[in-house]
């Protein structure tokens, strides 16, 4: 898979704990200014809807968005990246103009761009999967809140790169002999106020991370994808972020 990295650093006070919802919410006010060709301003049966950046990031429903915000919570820099899969990247330029715009208020903001392929690497038998920002996972139509098994985020990042690709969707039966020697996961909850629905959003998921014995090529590939694309739901505000590291 090939992507595109942009990262913006900004020389400010620490941001909020959670920057996901504000830079996107930013980010959707601007994109439209920037894009938009419709006179009425109105995306409901707008006829160029179909090639619209803004469109596709703010307006589609039930399908996964070709890009994520990625960051770290409580971080003490104002830093963050937007990632860009698939056909996302042609918009790149326009992105970023918006992305710009709607940090207007700040005087030294650092730009970096990268366009990269994700490579596979020979996996490590032992590793460590953290959950660095809030994992929101469905299971039997109710958000985990205790637990998580590895298979089920395996099966997430398998579904998801397929939406991406825009591929039919085929089952798949994934290995299974890992094992998993320890695991440590609590439930973080997030809130954010969206004007578009005037309500309060909770964005809660899990976090931790967990140990993992007889790793497969197979299953380290889907994780190492996943670092990439992000797991589970609400992925564009930058949740369902993992690290896998190596250790064994």
């Amino acid at each position: 898979m090939t992507y595109t990295k942009q990262t913006y650093k900004i020389k400010a006070k620490k941001p909020h704990f959670f920057i996901g919802s504000k830079v996107r919410g930013a980010l959707g006010y601007a994109l439209k200014e920037e894009v938009c060709i419709n006179p009425s301003f109105k995306c409901e049966g707008c006829f160029a809807a179909k090639e619209c950046v803004f469109y596709q990031f703010y307006e589609t429903q039930n399908t996964a968005h070709n890009y994520r915000l990625d960051f770290k919570l409580h971080s003490d820099k104002y830093k963050f990246s937007l990632l860009l899969f698939e056909d996302a990247q042609k918009h790149k330029d326009a992105l970023h103009n918006a992305m710009m715009h709607s940090l207007k208020e700040y005087k030294k903001i650092e730009f970096n761009e990268k366009t990269k392929k994700l490579k596979k690497k020979k996996h490590s038998k032992i590793i460590k999967l953290e959950f660095i920002t809030p994992l929101r996972m469905k299971k039997q139509n109710r958000f985990l809140v205790k637990d998580v098994e590895l298979l089920d985020i395996l099966l997430s990042i398998y579904k998801r790169d397929l939406e991406l690709q825009k591929l039919p969707y085929k089952p798949v039966k994934l290995e299974t002999d890992y094992k998993i020697v320890s695991k440590s996961l609590r439930y973080q909850e997030l809130t954010r106020r969206s004007n578009k629905q005037n309500t309060k959003m909770h964005l809660g998921g899990l976090m931790g991370e967990m140990v993992i014995s007889g790793v497969s090529q197979e299953t380290y590939d889907l994780l190492k994808l996943g670092e990439l694309i992000g797991v589970g739901k609400s992925t564009v505000f930058g949740l369902g972020k993992i690290k896998v590291e190596d250790i064994g």
